[in-house]
């Protein structure tokens, strides 16, 4: 039987540095990997006019392009909650980066509406958005591009 000290030593180590290829789940993964935090500055260069792929924990893909207005049209494939049981759906949204150096989107998609805000980290070429800067915070997948 593994004493309690050594369960928490193993568990700490693992955290250290996830094998390559390991799936990011949560801050405290995108941490461990060192994922670099953008700032506002960052965000607001990167943002407008950007195209997006937005991938959910619940396995939903969506895609959209930031308009310079800070503006966009949505589409997901619904798999997740946004259009309902696996079906598409598309909706107007808005974006915008806060003085704190989050990016913040609402989507009235028809089942269950976004209105999220999330620090962006850079990590291996990907992109990775969290609530919140505690471990346990779940981690979003994204891509950005121009």
């Amino acid at each position: 039987m593994m004493s309690s000290l050594l369960r928490a030593m193993t568990f700490a180590i693992g955290l250290v540095a996830l094998p390559a290829g390991a799936e990011i789940a949560t801050f405290a993964d995108v941490r461990a990997a060192h994922g670099v935090r953008l700032g506002a500055q960052e965000l607001r260069e990167l943002m407008p006019e950007a195209k997006v792929v937005s991938r959910t924990a619940a396995g939903s893909t969506r895609r959209w392009q930031n308009r310079p207005d800070g503006t966009f049209a949505a589409t997901s494939d619904g798999r997740g909650q946004s259009g309902g049981r696996n079906s598409y759906a598309t909706a107007e949204g808005t974006w915008r980066v806060t003085d704190e150096g989050k990016l913040c989107v609402k989507i009235p998609w028809p089942r269950s509406p976004d209105d999220w805000c999330r620090y962006i980290f850079r990590l291996d070429g990907k992109y990775y958005g969290v609530g919140s800067l505690s471990d346990e915070a779940p981690a979003s997948e994204f891509e950005f591009s121009k």
